[in-house]
């Protein structure tokens, strides 16, 4: 059984004769994540629900099911070859996660990341709960970094900054159905910001206290209220933060980029998301490029193609919509 709303999905096998389950679950997941195989269940026939909500750079699928196990193999891989990472908080329950050599328990409140082109598998011994974020690897690496783990890796709970940042990302998740798409886009961002932030800590930064996210956070919020300002540079939001331009530059020391970079990074997707917008279309392109902070139409189409290998005209050109679009 599956039903539609406006920006979530749920499918689910209890109304279902339990010789359809499995194929049902299996088929959906397909579907709606990747492929996979169903290595086991409980007597009775997998009982499971799936919510998938759509953060637009993002999904995240809310998954509940009782005892089971699930494998990606290789020739799951060649039958879709999708390419995401895939991050799993584990809400309820306890389970293990394998890839290549390694192999994780994970509890309630642990992540664990992993490349979905590469072969995995994931255990359930009793009822569970967790959420995937399904992150387009172009996304991640965009905006979280470039995969640079050989295998899946874990994020453990009961590191106290990263259970922090865990909890905030599960509150930014729960978002009620009547969102408008930017919100949950917004929401979506943060959330990537804060995955960013929890992989910097596991990977040993010395400069990534509870203190100094939170601070980091408050800053991009700033900086994204105030993107369209020609005037946002360095100084004026290290005044707005009350600190030093020192201080602001050792705080973005965690993005592994200067403010200057992270400010002109995040005016290029929100002009990339405008030129995509059909309710925009009577914009020109320069117009969006002016709103969003830039004030040379040369440059910001130089940097633009550079950054999505194509000019504005061309993304533009590329959405379907009714209307015709200025370009000037």
């Amino acid at each position: 059984m599956s039903t539609t709303g406006q920006e979530e999905t749920t499918i689910s096998t209890r109304s279902l004769h339990q010789d359809e389950r499995i194929d049902f679950w299996i088929d959906s997941v397909a579907r709606m994540l990747v492929r996979l195989e169903c290595n086991g269940s409980t007597l009775d026939g997998i009982d499971a629900t799936l919510t998938q909500h759509d953060f637009l750079l993002f999904k995240a699928c809310d998954i509940a099911a009782n005892r089971h196990a699930i494998v990606r193999s290789s020739q799951c891989i060649r039958a879709d070859q999708r390419d995401a990472v895939f991050v799993c908080l584990m809400n309820s329950g306890s389970g293990y996660t394998f890839q290549g050599v390694n192999c994780m328990l994970h509890k309630p409140g642990d992540v664990v990341v992993y490349d979905t082109a590469s072969p995995y598998g994931h255990g359930f011994p009793d009822d569970m709960a967790m959420t995937v974020l399904d992150i387009p690897r172009k996304v991640f690496e965009t905006s979280v970094g470039p995969w640079r783990y050989r295998d899946l890796i874990k994020i453990d709970h009961t590191d106290g900054v990263t259970r922090w940042v865990v909890k905030q990302i599960q509150e930014l998740l729960c978002v009620p159905s009547s969102l408008a798409s930017h919100e949950r886009e917004q929401r979506g961002m943060r959330v990537l910001d804060l995955l960013q932030s929890a992989l910097v800590i596991r990977d040993g930064s010395p400069s990534a206290s509870r203190s100094t996210i939170h601070l980091l956070q408050r800053t991009k919020a700033y900086i994204e209220a105030h993107l369209g300002d020609e005037a946002l540079d360095c100084n004026s939001i290290s005044r707005a933060m009350n600190m030093s331009p020192r201080q602001l530059a050792r705080v973005f020391e965690i993005e592994r980029m200067s403010i200057t970079r992270f400010v002109w990074s995040r005016r290029l997707e929100r002009c990339h998301a405008d030129l995509r917008d059909p309710s925009l279309r009577h914009l020109c392109v320069s117009e969006i490029a002016f709103r969003w902070g830039f004030n040379n139409s040369a440059h910001f189409s130089r940097s633009y193609r550079g950054r999505y290998g194509e000019t504005p005209t061309q993304t533009r050109a590329s959405m379907s919509g009714k209307g015709t679009p200025r370009e000037v």
